[in-house]
């Protein structure tokens, strides 16, 4: 397993957190294509008649090597669901990359890792996972899921993650710039938790999509690093797989 490593903010250089993680269950809610401010138009999720696994928001995901006759294993968590034309892809941070086939925690092959933007200190990137046909697809975190986006997350706005190492917990934005979010600490960062969902509560009982966990800050008490949702589409549409077709995103 990659293990995390903080970001300096006096370089302002970054030592990620590293782990690979997509996610699926035969749990939650039909995904449906959703429309908000951001690049994408609204469309159906592809219908899965009972599908043997199902890839939703903070599922963990697994990219296995053998390295001097040792399985070496890479884990991360996913972001956000969505499609790119008829393509439909998992998304995770960029440092979560690996070429090959990516499975669920346990062992089942999702899809593999078809494009990433590498990150470059302070400035995210992205790692799409594209899924194998008849894998499930879904918006749901259990309960609820996400319903809509946040594209201008406020100082001292509380906001919630679902990681694969650390589960589900809280923290309070901090620091907003365009590229990245800091949050308090109890937000929680460990190795695992790359890519993490990172949201707030909405008053419909479901959530804002605010972004993906990225990294921690060891100078400033592990202090977790967020990826904006604007950025990330931004990040996608100019350098996914095609401009010809913007990233729809999944919603419940």
């Amino acid at each position: 397993m990659v293990r995390p490593v903080p970001v300096s903010r006096r370089r302002r250089t970054t030592r990620l957190l590293a782990a690979v993680a997509a996610i699926m269950l035969a749990v939650g809610t039909a995904a449906v294509a959703g429309t908000v401010s951001v690049p994408g138009r609204a469309a159906a999720a592809p219908a899965a008649a009972a599908p043997a696994v199902t890839v939703y928001p903070g599922m963990e995901v697994r990219r296995s090597v053998i390295v001097g006759g040792k399985v070496e294993i890479s884990r991360c968590t996913v972001g956000l669901t969505g499609t790119i034309g008829t393509a439909r892809y998992a998304v995770t941070a960029g440092h979560c990359y690996r070429d090959g086939v990516v499975t669920d925690k346990d062992g089942n092959p999702i899809g593999w890792y078809e494009f990433h933007r590498p990150d470059e200190g302070l400035t995210f990137g992205f790692a799409l996972i594209r899924l194998y046909d008849g894998i499930g697809v879904a918006a749901s975190m259990g309960s609820f899921g996400l319903s809509s986006v946040d594209m201008k997350p406020r100082r001292n706005q509380q906001v919630c993650k679902l990681g694969a190492t650390t589960g589900w917990s809280c923290g309070t934005i901090t620091e907003i710039t365009q590229r990245y979010l800091y949050t308090t600490n109890t937000l929680g960062a460990e190795g695992g938790d790359s890519g993490a969902v990172v949201y707030r509560q909405t008053s419909d009982g479901h959530a804002a999509f605010v972004g993906l966990l990225v990294a921690f800050d060891r100078d400033a008490g592990h202090s977790a690093v967020v990826e904006p949702a604007e950025w990330l589409f931004d990040q996608i549409d100019k350098y996914g797989p095609t401009r010809d077709n913007p990233f729809v995103w999944y919603r419940v």
